[in-house]
C-alpha cells in the first residue's frame, strides 16, 4: 500500500535521507527556476527593445527550463499521483531538453551578440534582430523529431513500493515493460529494508549526451567571451563599462561551468571509481535501499545527491552575474542586493554541508548522528561573523561596487565642466584637484568621465541615480544632434554627430568609432 502524502515528506528528511538533503535541493532548483524567470523579466523591462537584452533574457529563462529536471522532484513518487505524473515527466524531461539544446545553440551564437575580433562578420544587427526567437523555434522542433528516436526515449518506468520494513516490494507497471535492468535492482534490494515508494526507470544513453554536450559548449563560450575581454584590453571596447559587462559575463559562465564540471565530475569519474564502472540514476535506488547497504554504498548515494547541488548553484551564480551584467547600467543599488543573496546561499550551503558531514561522522562513530549535525551548527553560529566577513569580500570582488557619494560628486563637477561641450585647462585642474579631494585615482576618473560621456549621447537626457537614500540628478546640458546617418555594405549603422564625432551601432548602444 502506498504511503500517504505526509508519510512521504516525513521519511524525505529522516537520517536515511541525509536529512532531507535531496528535497532540500529540490526546493531549492524550483526557487532557482522562479528567481531566473523574475530576472528574465528584469532584463526585459530594463530595456525590451535591445536585442541584447531579448538575447540575455531567453537565455535565462532556458537556464531555468533545464533546472526544472530536478524540481518537479518536489511532487512525491506516489502511485496513486500517476495521472499527474504522466504530465509532470514531460516538464521533466522534455522541457529539460528543449532548455539544454536551445541553450547549446545560445552559447554558439554569442559572438552574434558580443563583438569578437575575429568573428566579427557575424556581429550583424539583422541576425541580433531575429537569433534570439529563432533559436528556441528550431530547438523545440528538433527535439520533437528526435524523441521518437528509442535512442533518446525512456521506454520502461515502474512504480517500486514497499509498505513496512520486511514486507515484499510491489511493483506496478507505469510505461513499457518491467524489463531485466529494473528487475536486478527489484533484485538488489530483497525484501523491503523500510518504506519505499519511488520510481524505477531504464536511463537513455541520448538523453545523457545531450546533457553532456552542455559542458564542452559552456566551455566554449567562456574562451568567447574571454577573447572579448582580451581585445577590451587591446583598446577595441571604448568605455569601460562594457568591459565591466563582458567580466560580468564571464565570471558567470565561469562560475556555471565550474558547477557543471564539478556535477559532471562526480558522474563520470568520482562515481565510477567508487562503484568500480559507470553508475547512473537507476543504480541510486540500490545504494539507497538495498539489504546489504554498506558505508561505500552510503557514500555513493551522498555524493550523487550532493553533486546535484553543483548545477542548481552553478546556474543561480550564473544567472546573478548575467542580471548584473545586463542591468549595472540600468538599475542602481542591484549589485548590493545580489551581493546579500549570494553571501546568505553560500553560508547556507556550507552550514547545510557541515550538518550533513557532522551527523554521518557522528552516526558512524556512536550511532547518533544528530548530535554531530548539532555540535556543527553551534560552531557554525559562533564564528558567523567572520565567515560572512570572508564571503562579502569575495562577492565584493564578483560584483562591483555601486557609486560612492564621491564618485557622483565628481561626476557632477564633470557635467558642470562640460556644459559647454568642451573642457578648459582652468576646468581640467580644478577636476583634478576634486579628484585629488575625493581620493579618486586616474582610472577611476576615467571611467567616471567615459561613463558619464557614453550616458549623455547615447540617452541625451536627464541620467539619476541614488546614493545613501539622496537623489542626486545630473543633467545633460549640451545639445548633440544627429547630422547625418547611414548603413554600409556590411549591415552596419553609422552616424554623424554635431560634436564631430562619429558612432557605429552595435545592435544594443551607439559606439564612438576611433
Amino acid at each position: 500500500m502506498a504511503s500517504s502524502l505526509t508519510e512521504y515528506y516525513v521519511r524525505s528528511f529522516d537520517s536515511n535521507s541525509f536529512f532531507g538533503l535531496q528535497m532540500v535541493i529540490n526546493w531549492m532548483s524550483m526557487l532557482v527556476f522562479l528567481w531566473v524567470l523574475g530576472l528574465a523579466y528584469l532584463v526585459l523591462r530594463a530595456n525590451s527593445r535591445a536585442s541584447e537584452n531579448r538575447f540575455m533574457a531567453v537565455l535565462l529563462i532556458c537556464e531555468g527550463m533545464k533546472m526544472l529536471f530536478q524540481a518537479v522532484d518536489i511532487i512525491p513518487y506516489l502511485p496513486q499521483f500517476e495521472p499527474l505524473w504522466n504530465v509532470i515527466w514531460l516538464v521533466k524531461i522534455d522541457v529539460f531538453i528543449i532548455g539544454t539544446i536551445t541553450s547549446i545553440f545560445l552559447y554558439l551564437s554569442i559572438p552574434v551578440y558580443y563583438r569578437i575580433e575575429r568573428l566579427k562578420f557575424l556581429h550583424r544587427p539583422s541576425l541580433q534582430r531575429h537569433m534570439w526567437y529563432s533559436i528556441p523555434i528550431f530547438s523545440t522542433l528538433f527535439w520533437i523529431f528526435l524523441r521518437n528516436i528509442p535512442f533518446f526515449q525512456i521506454p520502461n518506468r515502474v512504480w517500486f513500493t514497499c509498505s513496512s520494513q520486511g514486507a515484499q516490494p510491489e511493483v506496478q507497471t507505469w510505461t513499457g515493460e518491467f524489463s531485466s535492468g529494473l528487475q536486478e535492482i527489484v533484485n538488489s534490494i530483497g525484501t523491503c529494508p523500510a518504506t519505499i515508494d519511488t520510481i524505477v526507470a531504464t536511463e537513455s544513453i541520448g538523453l545523457w549526451l545531450i546533457a553532456l554536450t552542455g559542458t564542452p559548449v559552456s566551455i566554449l563560450a567562456l574562451l568567447l567571451i574571454r577573447s572579448s575581454i582580451k581585445k577590451s584590453k587591446d583598446g577595441n571596447v571604448i568605455y569601460e563599462k562594457e568591459s565591466m559587462t563582458s567580466n560580468s559575463l564571464y565570471i558567470g559562465f565561469l562560475g556555471k561551468v565550474i558547477g557543471n564540471i564539478l556535477f559532471f565530475s562526480a558522474i563520470l569519474f568520482v562515481i565510477p571509481l567508487l562503484n568500480g564502472g559507470p553508475a547512473g540514476f537507476i543504480d541510486v535506488n540500490e545504494w539507497r535501499y538495498a539489504a546489504d547497504r554498506t558505508f561505500m554504498s552510503r557514500l555513493k548515494y551522498f555524493v550523487w545527491t550532493f553533486s546535484l547541488m553543483f548545477q542548481v548553484s552553478g546556474v543561480a551564480f550564473e544567472a546573478m552575474m548575467f542580471v548584473n551584467a545586463s542591468l549595472k547600467d540600468t538599475v542602481f543599488g542591484i549589485d548590493k542586493n545580489l551581493r546579500t543573496t549570494f553571501r546568505n546561499a553560500v553560508f547556507t550551503g556550507i552550514g547545510a554541508f557541515l550538518f550533513i558531514l557532522g551527523s554521518e561522522v557522528m552516526e558512524n562513530l556512536l550511532g547518533f548522528g544528530l548530535a554531530g549535525g548539532v555540535f556543527i551548527g553551534i560552531s557554525l553560529v559562533i564564528v558567523r561573523k567572520p565567515v560572512i566577513s570572508i564571503i562579502d569580500s569575495f562577492s565584493g570582488r564578483l560584483l562591483s561596487s555601486d557609486f560612492s557619494k564621491e564618485d557622483l560628486d565628481y561626476i557632477k563637477a564633470y557635467s558642470e565642466a562640460a556644459r559647454d561641450g568642451k573642457i578648459t585647462d582652468k576646468e581640467k585642474s580644478m577636476l583634478e584637484t576634486f579628484a585629488s579631494a575625493y581620493g579618486l585615482n586616474p582610472e577611476r576618473v576615467t571611467f567616471l568621465e567615459n561613463y558619464y560621456d557614453s550616458s549623455n549621447s547615447e540617452e541625451n537626457e536627464d541620467f539619476q541615480t541614488l546614493s545613501s537614500g539622496d537623489e542626486i540628478v545630473l543633467t545633460s546640458i549640451s545639445e548633440i544632434s544627429v547630422i547625418q546617418q547611414w548603413t554600409d555594405d556590411s549591415g552596419y549603422t553609422w552616424r554623424k554627430m554635431s560634436n564631430g564625432a562619429t558612432q557605429w551601432w552595435n545592435g544594443t548602444d551607439w559606439i564612438d568609432y576611433q
